[in-house]
């Protein structure tokens, strides 16, 4: 990201507003330390709507990472994103039993710590995009037969649904969120942080451990096989066509001891595989493949609980695809992290994780991997402080050097 969206600055005031307003704030408010919201309870209104089935929701990241040896250059990068939800709960709003409603609009801007200091192909930071502000998730779904079975349709994030690392969320490495053996794959990464694809996705959950999920995307959110973002800056732009195919995701999982008062610890695991049916060309530059696929596992487990969510939890996934029209063969990401590790400190969160991509043997590179060790600081229930150290090794596969990165991300939700 380089540029600074104009338009951004518009939902910006919008939040800040929200601050300043006498109306929002008033003597019945929580203290600044105590309240879930920045902006309170807006005068009784938040929870009055949220009675009648619409919620709101507004959060602001920022980081600052520098790359202090290694990689392309050395430099410090500033980047951000605000994020709007409204969400609606459509039995209480207009009597449409089962069914739910989003739109979301998200703001990008900053500089790209990858791309102008670093070199990597993972991407060490998971909110590096384009800059601009943009259209997001916009979804409806209905739920049938006492909600063993779902469907949603709309502007949709595979990310959010397929593949997702529990307790990997802490991370900010981009390869622990949408994982790099999908998004190095698929073109333009897919349906995933920063731009959304149309799209319908069913789930059928026959008990409370097991469920089957499907969906069916756009196959290039972008709308340009080359990756230009401006074809589609501001989420509005939508296109389908048999050119560049669409993307299948199929998914499998086994949770238990999901509840609260589960005696045992609680686990989550899930196979998975996708297919994409546009057309991507093989690595000796002759051939053109009429598809590409790949398959996956995940899996969350907490190993030590000391009460609720505070505890020590494992992560691990892995995937593969072919070799010969990806720059990926496999890749696999993993790690530890656990809530509430200092006495006093239980919204804390402590993490160390690793992940690993082996480059396609068709290439003249060979792999890349990235150590990451981080701690969220809960100032408040709205305010976290987030230090963070990550060595990338052999940045793009080889060829730059070892480096080491150093930042923190501050988030404020209002």
């Amino acid at each position: 990201m380089s540029y600074l969206s104009q338009g951004g600055c518009l939902h910006i005031a919008v939040v800040f507003f929200g601050l300043g307003h006498s109306g929002f704030l008033n003597a019945a408010t929580p203290s600044f330390l105590e309240r879930h919201k920045l902006s309170g309870g807006w005068d009784g209104k938040r929870d009055a709507w949220a009675q009648q089935g619409y919620e709101f929701s507004f959060e602001y990241h920022t980081e600052l990472f520098g790359n202090a040896s290694g990689g392309k250059r050395r430099g410090v990068a500033f980047e951000g994103f605000g994020h709007a939800v409204m969400d609606v709960d459509l039995d209480r709003a207009f009597g449409w039993s089962n069914t739910d409603f989003r739109v979301s609009s998200l703001w990008l801007h900053g500089t790209s710590p990858s791309g102008k200091y670093v070199g990597d192909d993972l991407a060490l930071s998971y909110i590096d995009g384009f800059d601009s502000l943009r259209l997001y998730e916009t979804w409806v779904e209905k739920s049938f037969w006492q909600n063993h079975f779902s469907v949603r349709v709309g502007n949709l994030l595979a990310d959010e649904e397929f593949c997702a690392a529990g307790y990997g969320y802490i991370f900010l490495n981009s390869s622990f969120g949408w994982p790099a053996f999908i998004s190095g794959s698929t073109l333009n990464t897919g349906p995933a942080f920063f731009i959304p694809g149309l799209g319908t996705r069913l789930r059928y959950e026959p008990n409370e451990n097991w469920y089957l999920q499907a969906a069916i995307y756009d196959g290039d959110t972008f709308d340009d096989a080359d990756g230009d973002p401006t074809v589609n800056p501001h989420g509005f732009h939508f296109h389908l066509s048999e050119e560049q195919g669409y993307l299948s995701m199929y998914e499998v999982g086994y949770r238990f001891n999901q509840d609260a008062d589960a005696a045992g610890l609680p686990g989550h695991y899930r196979v998975g595989v996708w297919h994409h049916t546009g057309n991507f060309p093989d690595h000796n530059g002759l051939t053109i493949h009429g598809d590409n696929w790949g398959l996956y596992f995940a899996g969350d487990q907490m190993l030590w609980r000391e009460q609720d969510d505070q505890g020590l939890g494992l992560f691990y996934r892995a995937g593969g695809s072919p070799r010969n029209r990806n720059r990926f063969e496999w890749a696999m990401d993993g790690g530890l992290s656990y809530q509430g590790l200092f006495p006093g400190r239980d919204g804390d969160i402590a993490g160390i994780g690793v992940a690993f991509a082996r480059h396609s043997a068709d290439l003249a590179t060979d792999h890349e991997m990235a150590i990451e060790a981080t701690y969220s600081i809960r100032l408040t229930p709205a305010i976290y402080l987030q230090p963070d150290i990550q060595w990338i090794h052999h940045p793009g596969g080889g060829g730059i050097s070892d480096a080491w990165v150093f930042g923190v991300r501050m988030g404020l939700e209002f």
